[in-house]
């Protein structure tokens, strides 16, 4: 059975509450992952791909139960990212490789910043906003509900959860200052390194 990543809960405190924390984690997170198990379980599923192979071998799950296996599997993977990434010690700005394509693509890091943000803001309903590699180029994207880039042939580099269970019971309906705190508790550091492996893969 596919298993949950680790979580502190209190280590995102001031900008995520530990309530907040706790809800999404365990509830919602944790029920993406239970239904996926389940619905793996009921057609005897062996789990010998890991989850990101099985989403990119979605093909072998029976087409009556496929579209929620997608979407289950979908939120698991878009919450590990979010939480993965998300460190208030961790590093604020990218160097090296990365922080050269962000300047190439954007102008400067701000600048990507702002985009990033505008982005988020114009998203419609429930969803991520990401930070992808397509074809080994950096691009903003928003996908609703549960959609991951990974489907698109995409490798998402940042994930942010627009939902409104992430942000709302610290923030309500100011999603704005959610944004902008987003980029206090990022962790260029995890960033980097699924970057690195990502341009190494494609080489």
């Amino acid at each position: 059975m596919y298993k949950k990543i680790n979580l502190d809960y209190s280590s995102l405190e001031p900008f995520i509450d530990n309530e907040t924390l706790d809800i999404h984690y365990n509830k919602h997170y944790g029920k993406y992952l239970d239904n996926l198990n389940k619905l793996l379980n009921s057609v005897d599923y062996d789990y010998k791909f890991n989850l990101l192979e099985l989403v990119k071998n979605i093909n072998i799950i029976p087409e009556n139960i496929r579209g929620e296996v997608l979407y289950n599997a979908g939120g698991v993977l878009n919450h590990e990212l979010y939480f993965d990434i998300l460190n208030t010690n961790g590093k604020k700005e990218p160097t090296g490789k990365l922080l050269e394509e962000i300047n190439k693509k954007y102008g400067s890091f701000n600048n990507f910043v702002m985009k990033f943000m505008d982005t988020a803001n114009k998203l419609k309903g429930s969803g991520f906003t990401y930070l992808v590699l397509n074809n080994n180029e950096l691009e903003i994207i928003n996908l609703p509900n549960q959609e991951t880039p990974y489907i698109f042939d995409m490798t998402p580099l940042i994930a942010l959860d627009m939902w409104e269970h992430s942000y709302y019971l610290k923030y309500q309906n100011n999603k704005e200052q959610y944004i902008k705190n987003f980029f206090s508790i990022i962790d260029f550091n995890k960033i980097e390194e699924i970057y690195e492996k990502e341009i190494q893969k494609n080489k």
